[in-house]
């Protein structure tokens, strides 16, 4: 199907899953772990295995990785044995994981020192998703290396973002960290605060499935985002401010703590002492902008 030469590092629960989809697109492909007794499934599935990392890298067009840490990936890459020494020319070394920002552009600068290409292309979605190839993965580095490597990546990802230089992939999935662990904090803190109050958690979660938040918030966002503002003067960030309030005081008359919830009226506090009465609650956006700037200088 391809006259790209590929090889796959890692056979953990989502290596092994991107491994089925690579092999059931029609893909021939070595692999390499530790463990033998998954070299010996991914056999099983239809790929060949290597002894070591040198060997899988030999004559290699793409490599995948998917391994646990970054230092072990870096050593994978950069090791007297590893993939910069063995890999052809012109190869493009693929990182699943999740690797800090600037390691990547460390990385990619070898990669180009030796004349081969490294893209961070971490993904969103875990086991389940992998086995349906329906990851989003976002993905930084050279457009040309991606353009080459994106069949075998569209195998297991259906959802794919290329977003420019390296480490760029890094940095929106650490966006995505943030915004699902605050999320899931908000999440937990609702579930705490109305089983304090007789309701259960399932209860919650049907609620809010029907409601604005979580899941159309981004839907209301998308519009603004090429404006220079996100705030369109509706003055709901007072009514927003006056709602967390009273989340509070309720949250106090039956005896709870929501740490949370307290974070984010401080932050209102902040804001509408700060020439924001009128605007809505979307110009937290500005607000955030205008203090990562501030920091910056």
């Amino acid at each position: 199907m391809s006259d790209l030469k590929l090889g796959f590092i890692g056979l953990g629960a989502m290596g092994q899953a991107m491994v089925n989809r690579i092999l059931a697109a029609g893909f021939a492909l070595q692999v390499y772990d530790r463990d033998k007794t998954v070299l010996q499934q991914a056999q099983a599935k239809g790929a060949s295995s290597a002894q070591n990392i040198g060997e899988l890298g030999a004559d290699k067009d793409l490599v995948l990785i998917s391994v646990s840490n970054a230092d072990l990936t870096e050593a994978v890459i950069c090791a007297p044995d590893g993939l910069l020494a063995s890999m052809r020319t012109g190869g493009i070394i693929v990182d699943l994981g999740t690797t800090p920002s600037a390691q990547c552009r460390e990385l990619a600068a070898r990669a180009k020192q030796q004349g081969k290409y490294f893209l961070d292309a971490p993904v969103s979605g875990s086991t389940p998703w992998a086995e349906l190839g329906e990851l989003s993965m976002m993905v930084g580095g050279n457009e040309n290396a991606f353009a080459r490597a994106r069949p075998v990546l569209a195998s297991f990802s259906n959802k794919l973002h290329y977003l420019g230089k390296s480490g760029n992939g890094q940095l929106l999935k650490l966006c995505h960290q943030l915004t699902f662990v605050a999320t899931l904090t908000g999440l937990a803190e609702a579930i705490a605060f109305a089983e304090r109050n007789d309701l259960n958690a399932e209860t919650v979660l049907r609620v809010l499935t029907d409601c604005v938040a979580p899941r159309h918030v981004i839907d209301f966002m998308i519009p603004l985002a090429n404006r220079d503002s996100f705030d369109q003067g509706q003055g709901t960030l007072k009514l927003g401010h006056k709602d967390i309030k009273a989340v509070l005081q309720s949250a106090q008359d039956v005896g709870i703590k929501l740490p949370l919830a307290e974070v984010l009226n401080s932050y209102l506090d902040q804001a509408t002492t700060s020439g924001r009465e009128e605007p809505d609650l979307f110009a937290l956006v500005d607000m955030a902008r205008e203090e990562s700037y501030t920091n910056k200088k």
